[in-house]
């Protein structure tokens, strides 16, 4: 990115950054004072894309206001949008001649960014520099800071010193896409940066990064016409880090426009759960899936991620598994795919939609799907047959309501008393150890079909009791009319419908456990929530399950997938 300082911003020079479609680093003295985004006409056709809908909206508006003679004043229309959109200012319009560096600290300290005009039209957009701002790139660039630094040691002792020249030199090698050869209509572009460039997705403009309240544009699109569904690949991704005995791994599966399995899973250890190591193991993964069924499926119709934290638009905003904090994993993976479009969402919402699409849960309905791991337990909510997320995608994280009290059982999360402290495999495990049974969780499942070991099956009974809370609270807030309960088949039997109140003739740690849940559900939940309940189903999360469920995630792609959506709900 190029510097100008703020006395020598001209229109001349934000004209010429439209030409070249380049950032500009506005510094003010020695220091960066904001970013500048020209507005170029491709930029503006962009924005106007994304507000569409708002465009259509304002029309309909307007015609049904001339229909019925209600003519509404610009001065009455902007006053009630300002006041609906509390927390949120419009950017300001400041003439060129008029920008200087008290400006640009004023737009600072006001959190807004400025529309910078000439002769009356605007030009670009002005991004202030904040210390927030500052903090945020930092902490997304931690992995990268850290690997820099020890790089820089490993030449410092082996007195092999690379210079600026020689690393800017190389990082332009890299960002530097290869020049297209010739081709005919029939042939596709070829590989990019050593991953094959999928058929269908094609660069529509160079990398650059995302600036705080500016709109991410992707940087791919589709080709005008989607190709059918027998040439259509998915690919399902699950990110698996809290497995009993530790072995952390990716579960991935190609499958078709249904999400229905076309090879065996590819499973990929991960010695490293840092971000670079995740990443790259993915797209190697993918790119062997890829390969596997050329030519036959030779579109990419979009990457499904599963992991378990709180995600948002893409964003690991927090995942106690990996340890990653504000990590934009989904733009991350899209750039190693060439451009490829991907959808990164928690496990528990990536079951319901799963749930979804095999019929467990009905168009329209209300309903929860519950998923317990072998550390967690969480849950995707569907209100009125819609994925419910709340406002940052945090919605659904029973796991760490505080169901026990005085108890003082330690949670991962730093809490105590939270219900995946408790109704968890790991959770009862560790409550095993402490009472002095000397297995696993394979053993204590054994050890309960020995109805002598009082110890172990109170154990689980407590566990399902636990759960038991969290569902009655779960079933109190929302009145679901179905819960989908996805879990290892050690711990919650195998696929069925569970009966309330039914006696199952098997002595095993999954009758324990959901029985105790029946009877504290029953008692607890208010009114007659329990009853509304008219359908408890159990699913195993065993073998691909996570990366099937991954690959129903294509749902969330935008509108160029409609066609593709549709196949995915049809009946077969």
């Amino acid at each position: 990115m190029k510097t100008i300082g703020i006395r020598s911003l001209s229109g001349d020079s934000i004209k010429a950054a439209v030409s070249r479609n380049e950032l500009l680093g506005i510094t003010n003295g020695r220091l960066l004072a904001g970013v500048l985004m020209p507005l170029s006409s491709t930029t503006l056709e962009r924005l106007m894309d994304r507000n569409l809908t708002r465009i259509e909206e304002s029309i309909r508006v307007s015609e049904r206001e001339l229909t019925d003679d209600e003519w509404t004043s610009l001065d009455d229309f902007l006053c009630v949008n300002r006041s609906a959109q509390t927390g949120r200012r419009a950017p300001s319009r400041v003439a060129i001649r008029q920008l200087s560096g008290a400006r640009l600290q004023q737009a600072a300290e006001a959190g807004e960014m400025l529309v910078v005009t000439h002769d009356g039209a605007a030009i670009a957009l002005l991004v202030p520099v904040t210390l927030e701002w500052v903090g945020q790139l930092a902490e997304r660039n931690l992995s990268r800071i850290r690997d820099s630094i020890e790089c820089s040691e490993r030449e410092l002792a082996a007195d092999e010193v690379t210079s600026l020249e020689e690393v800017l030199e190389e990082e332009l090698d890299k960002a530097e896409p290869p020049a297209p050869a010739a081709a005919s209509a029939a042939e596709r572009p070829g590989r990019a940066a050593g991953v094959p460039r999928l058929p269908h997705l094609t660069r529509t403009m160079p990398y650059a990064p995302q600036l705080p309240g500016v709109p991410y544009v992707p940087q791919w699109r589709h080709a005008p016409q989607l190709q059918g569904p027998e040439e259509q690949l998915l690919v399902g991704v699950d990110i698996i880090t809290d497995d009993p005995a530790d072995h952390s791994r990716i579960v991935a599966v190609a499958a078709d426009s249904s999400a229905r399995p076309l090879l065996a899973p590819v499973v990929t250890p991960l010695p490293d759960q840092d971000e670079e190591s995740v990443l790259t193991a993915i797209v190697h993964t993918t790119d062997r899936l890829t390969s596997a069924l050329a030519p036959q499926r030779r579109y990419l119709a979009g990457v499904g991620v599963q992991l378990a934290g709180h995600i948002h638009d893409g964003v690991v905003m927090d995942s106690l598994d990996v340890n990653w904090h504000r990590f934009p994993l989904a733009h991350q993976l899209g750039r190693q795919l060439g451009g490829a479009p991907v959808v990164v969402e928690n496990n528990a919402n990536a079951f319901a939609l799963r749930a979804q699409l095999r019929r467990d849960i009905g168009p329209g309905e209300t309903a929860a799907v519950v998923l317990i791991t072998d550390r967690g337990v969480g849950c995707g909510l569907i209100l009125d047959g819609k994925v419910f997320k709340g406002a940052t995608g945090m919605a659904g994280e029973i796991g760490h309501l505080r169901i026990e009290h005085g108890q003082n059982v330690k949670c991962r999360c730093t809490r105590v008393d939270c219900l995946e402290a408790i109704a968890s495999p790991r959770a009862i495990s560790t409550v095993l150890g402490r009472r002095g049974f000397p297995g696993d969780f394979t053993d204590a499942v054994e050890a309960a079909k020995d109805s002598t070991d009082e110890v172990v099956r109170a154990t689980f009974s407590r566990a399902g009791e636990a759960l038991g809370r969290g569902l009655a609270h779960l079933i109190t807030l929302f009145n679901p009319a179905t819960i989908v309960l996805c879990g290892p088949e050690s711990l919650v039997g195998p696929h069925r419908r569970f009966r309330h109140h039914a006696e199952e003739d098997d002595d095993t740690a999954a009758r324990l456990y959901l029985q105790a849940m029946d009877r504290v559900v029953t008692d607890t939940a208010f009114s007659t929530g329990s009853e509304d309940c008219e359908r408890l189903l159990v699913r195993n999360t065993d073998g691909a399950e996570g990366a099937v469920a991954a690959a129903c995630l294509i749902q969330h792609l935008p509108a160029p997938h409609a066609r593709l959506q549709q196949l995915m709900h049809a009946p077969g």
